[in-house]
């Protein structure tokens, strides 16, 4: 059943908006009659039967709504330094998505190579990700930020940051999946000196993520799957 993301879903729903509409008309051609499932990326789902088909839009009938409860009894957020190249960074929030995780920051620290980033582009590979691994939960997408503004907020206990440099701690080993937690990746040249110095003041431990050195994106990644896989034990 064809799955589209509808971020007002409710009984009273009438409407597909206007993008999932196009793609539900001009990419798939569907006909009125068919059964399809919508979801809002916090929980709710409903089955639904489309009414109409113009050029206006797609109308449609709620058959049933559903709330389920949250993927992971602890939460799991990665701020992460995009890299240069976007499209790697865009595969990392794919990726992500699909495995599972409930916030992303993208984060601007001294090596930096890239200090902005297109949010809609980004939170449209993130709606397609949740919609291809028929997901119900669509993780928060912070604004991109700073690492000294990130850490003046609120977070969890639980504080990792992945670092290159000397012998750390494996993350497998100091990760509790009862636990809400938060990773930091750097950009591809890694956290400075004083960076470090300035996380673990903070509360943050260095850790290190496989054997060998990843790439921003990588490491990313391996983090987020080592704490999804380890919340399903």
């Amino acid at each position: 059943m064809h799955l589209f993301h509808v971020p007002e879903l409710g009984m009273e729903t009438e409407e597909l908006p206007p993008d999932e509409a196009h793609h539900a008309m001009h990419v798939l051609r569907l006909a009125p009659g068919i059964r399809i499932t919508l979801v809002d990326g916090s929980g709710g789902s409903a089955e639904a039967e489309l009414v109409e088909v113009t050029k206006r839009g797609c109308r449609i009938e709620i058959l049933n709504f559903e709330r389920r409860p949250a993927e992971r009894r602890s939460t799991i957020h990665l701020a992460v330094a995009p890299t240069k190249q976007m499209d790697r960074f865009e595969w990392f929030l794919e990726k992500a998505v699909e495995i599972g995780v409930d916030r992303i920051t993208p984060l601007i620290t001294q090596r930096s190579e890239r200090t902005r980033m297109r949010y809609d582009r980004a939170r449209k590979v993130m709606v397609a990700a949740m919609k291809q691994s028929q997901r119900r939960w669509l993780p928060e997408l912070s604004p991109i930020t700073s690492l000294s503004e990130f850490i003046a907020s609120s977070h969890p206990d639980q504080r990792y940051f992945g670092w290159c440099q000397g012998e750390h701690p494996s993350f497998m080993d100091r990760y509790r999946a009862d636990r809400d937690a938060l990773v930091i990746i750097g950009p591809e040249g890694d956290l400075s000196e004083d960076e470090a110095d300035f996380l673990m003041e903070n509360g943050y431990q260095a850790v290190g993520i496989g054997s060998s050195r990843l790439r921003t994106e990588t490491a990313a990644l391996a983090a987020c799957t080592w704490m999804s896989l380890a919340q399903q034990r």
